[in-house]
């Protein structure tokens, strides 16, 4: 008969700088009907992760909490009633969840929840994969519905939404402009991306001159003041999508309310539209095609085709060193925890 599970887990008790990552003692419960329950292998790190620790994440308001959105692991025994998806124990699976709780050494989940993994895809790679590459197919194929030939502007483009949507949009045919520091040009580059830099590029001019009626497409994870900007590059039923508001340090939890005001405000003006994308929200109310998805890229990741950009590794003990490598922007790539076992 199955047992609860005692492992650990980091937990944020309060908010704060990296230290406020606590590694605690849990109980990972017995799977019930539905359910399964996952040694984690690997959990993706993400700025959503460093937002909700320092309390400026609208989706996680409340402490204590366990970070994370994106784990992959084994599974470890079932529950009744799993039906027809029903996993053998061992198969590695991964998942993109719906709420916060990826910073632990195991996890009782809903089976549909549950993407396998690939057993020629390395489960570091995978876990830098849910949440960054499912929120780009999101904006590409949700809201900007972009088709072969279309122009788009990606912000933030060396990024890990940025590289996944870079990367996608190569895929699909798109013609792409992206905005990065000097460290990110070349990796835009590679993705036949047209690269601009945000400090010294006059990015309107550029895209205006090649492109005069303007693009399919903006996609904007800062918010603020260049909205209005962006929006003005769009052509003719052209969208702007909004998948973060990370605006001015210290401020983000403020622009996030304003900048989601302002995105509904600019919908109401004609000629284009403004959506905002919200990964978690649109999983829960379609975790079965998320699924779907996830599989999707994982197969496209194995045949070389999608190329996950994994920078350093840490124990999930190191929680609170790997947030101050991404806080300091000393890693180019996606930060992972590795659990030991």
């Amino acid at each position: 008969m199955a047992e609860p599970v005692e492992h650990r887990r980091i937990v944020v008790e309060r908010f704060g700088g990296p230290g406020a990552l606590r590694l605690a003692d849990a109980v990972a419960p017995v799977p019930g009907p539905g359910q399964a329950r996952v040694r984690v292998l690997a959990a993706g790190v993400g700025h959503t992760d460093v937002m909700a620790r320092r309390g400026e994440y609208l989706f996680q308001r409340r402490t204590p909490f366990t970070p994370g959105y994106e784990i992959v692991g084994e599974v470890v025994d079932q529950g009744p009633a799993t039906g027809p998806d029903r996993l053998v124990p061992g198969t590695r699976v991964a998942a993109c969840l719906p709420r916060m709780g990826g910073y632990t050494e195991y996890a009782t989940l809903p089976v549909a929840s549950l993407t396998p993994v690939p057993e020629d895809l390395d489960p570091v790679v995978a876990a830098a994969m849910p949440l960054d590459y499912l929120t780009a197919l999101s904006l590409l194929d949700r809201h900007a519905r972009a088709r072969p030939g279309d122009a788009v502007l990606i912000h933030g483009a060396a990024g890990g939404v940025g590289d996944a949507l870079c990367q996608l949009g190569r895929l699909r045919g798109l013609v792409m402009y992206g905005t990065a520091g000097d460290r990110g040009l070349d990796r835009l580059k590679s993705h036949d991306v047209i690269p601009l830099d945000y400090r010294r590029d006059d990015a309107a001019r550029i895209i205006r001159r090649r492109h005069p009626d303007g693009v399919r497409a903006v996609f904007d994870h800062i918010g603020g003041r260049t909205m209005r900007a962006n929006r003005r590059l769009l052509a003719p039923g052209g969208v702007l999508v909004s998948y973060a508001f990370i605006g001015r340090p210290g401020h983000v939890l403020a622009g996030t309310i304003t900048g989601a005001a302002h995105n509904r405000l600019l919908n109401l003006l004609p000629g284009c539209r403004t959506a905002i994308c919200s990964l978690p929200a649109e999983i829960r109310a379609d975790p079965a095609g998320h699924r779907v998805l996830l599989g999707t890229l994982f197969d496209l990741a194995c045949d070389g085709r999608l190329q996950p950009r994994v920078g350093t590794c840490f124990p999930l003990a190191e929680a609170a060193a790997a947030h101050r490598a991404l806080e300091r922007r000393e890693v180019a790539g996606k930060i992972i925890l590795t659990c030991a076992g």
